[in-house]
């Protein structure tokens, strides 16, 4: 009798867990958001293994930036239902978001699986690849069906040295949606690669009148005008760059190439030093201090800073051949 008692009672607690759940995720469709997390929460403490409740709060803490609690939630979801697109491809941005490209990988390669079709979380996966140099990946799992794969598939493409097949992609990308800044952008980048400056510095300036908050078009035109030795140009725009973005060491590093080389050395080595605050474990800023000090005359503090870029090139990441703000995460979900 007292077994079949608790069975009853287990079985009445896992019909009321069931139903809050179900309120819960109809309080989410509604957009009441803290209704929903006390729904979702309640059904979990009447039973721990409401799918509906794991995966609703799942939901909520991803959207309000609590990528860990949503790790957490949707990782006992799955545990639950495998086979669901809907936490595989959460659980995947979330691992995102917390900076494990390979955990995202494993989670959205089985969310592509259930759900081919599925635009943002092939994105989002060849985002992943990109970022882990896994290009081939990248390209064979993208098509140019819209915007925001146009410049996943440019970005592969670029970094696995088909530079060629990058600016070919640009170019009809730009063309299909000519008022897109960052596409203008990449195509401006890929012009002064070609060292084409001319085409280059038009393509940039329109990036910027579509969007002038668009940082890195004003790097890359201080980066054009640099290669044509017009140093007080480049660095007009590597200043408005730096005003935008001032710890993007690639943007510090242009102007502080752009400065020495204009004879303004205490101003390039005030922002070598803020590139060093920036990143101070790149050996490229070392390298640029090296040079500069041996400019500057003092040998001593040359050599050192020579010394220490030897020591980070040893230790340090391969450095991404594309501008950072050209870099596209890709698909994640808002």
């Amino acid at each position: 009798m007292i077994g079949l008692a608790l069975m009853l009672c287990a079985a009445a607690f896992g019909q009321q867990a069931a139903e809050l759940a179900a309120a819960g995720v109809r309080e989410l469709e509604a957009g009441n958001v803290q209704a929903a997390r006390r729904a979702f929460e309640e059904s979990l403490r009447l039973d721990s293994k409401q799918y509906e409740a794991l995966s609703g709060l799942g939901f909520i803490h991803y959207s309000q930036g609590s990528f860990e609690q949503a790790k957490d939630r949707l990782e006992k979801a799955i545990s639950l239902r495998p086979n669901s697109f809907q936490s595989r491809f959460l659980l995947g941005a979330s691992l995102v978001q917390l900076d494990d490209a390979e955990g995202a990988i494993v989670q959205l390669k089985r969310a592509v699986a259930l759900h081919a079709g599925h635009a943002d979380a092939r994105k989002l996966l060849a985002s992943q690849y990109v970022r882990t140099r896994r290009y081939k990946d990248a390209v064979a799992l993208l098509q140019p069906v819209d915007e925001e794969s146009c410049l996943l598939l440019i970005e592969a493409r670029q970094a696995s040295g088909d530079s060629a097949g990058a600016l070919r992609l640009a170019t009809q990308a730009a063309q299909r949606y000519p008022r897109s800044a960052q596409l203008a952008a990449w195509l401006g980048f890929q012009m002064q690669f070609a060292g084409r400056y001319e085409e280059a510095q038009k393509l940039l300036l329109r990036s910027i009148e579509l969007d002038s908050s668009f940082a890195v078009a004003y790097q890359l035109l201080g980066e054009v005008f640099l290669k044509q030795e017009q140093y007080g140009e480049a660095s007009q725009w590597f200043a408005r760059a730096v005003e935008k973005m001032p710890e993007d060491v690639e943007t510090l590093l242009g102007y502080g190439r752009a400065l020495a080389l204009s004879g303004k050395l205490s101003e390039a080595e005030a922002v070598l030093e803020q590139a060093v605050k920036a990143a101070p474990k790149d050996a490229r800023v070392q390298l640029q201090l090296s040079r500069l000090y041996f400019q500057m005359g003092d040998e001593g503090r040359a050599r050192a800073a020579a010394a220490r870029s030897v020591e980070m090139r040893e230790a340090a990441p391969v450095v991404d051949a594309v501008p950072a703000g050209l870099r596209s995460r890709g698909g994640t979900p808002r």
